[in-house]
């Protein structure tokens, strides 16, 4: 079994179009300086309710949503991860495809594809520059048992 890492092992790599294999590392790009990476889970809950049921609502599960989030130092030689998402952004459709993976062979990473519906940056006075980037996941999110990046 895997130890439980720091978050600092997780890196994020994107690809501008569909790998050959779903998790093929090789295939992406690292998405460098980014210092959060998040999951988020969440459900949509369908509401029943019927005048019979009183003053308590009822309800039954919808679809699932994920969202992952990123954010990091923005790097001004632009880094080959950030041009991704850059161009992504500015396509048509949106779509970027994308691997949460550890340096630590036999920790679980996370792939899938999805729109990246935000991509910021922000230049504050007197700190670094940033930049923050939300990808809506299309489909499933998939973990497997990685190999080392």
């Amino acid at each position: 079994m895997a130890k439980n890492y720091s978050g600092r092992d997780f890196l994020l790599y994107a690809l501008g179009s569909a790998p050959s294999t779903a998790a093929e590392a090789t295939e992406y790009t690292l998405v460098g300086l980014v210092r959060s990476l998040s999951i988020s889970q969440s459900r949509n809950a369908i509401e029943t309710s019927t005048k019979d049921d009183g003053d308590d609502s009822s309800f039954i599960a919808g679809r699932r949503n994920v969202t992952l989030s990123a954010g990091g130092v923005f790097d001004h030689s632009e880094d080959a991860g950030f041009t991704i998402l850059k161009t992504q952004m500015a396509a048509a459709d949106g779509k970027v495809w994308f691997l949460v993976t550890s340096t630590n062979t036999g920790d679980t990473e996370f792939y899938g594809s999805g729109v990246l519906t935000a991509l910021n940056l922000d230049f504050p006075d007197e700190d670094v520059s940033t930049f923050a980037a939300d990808i809506q996941v299309t489909g499933a999110l998939t973990a497997a048992t990685g190999t080392s990046t």
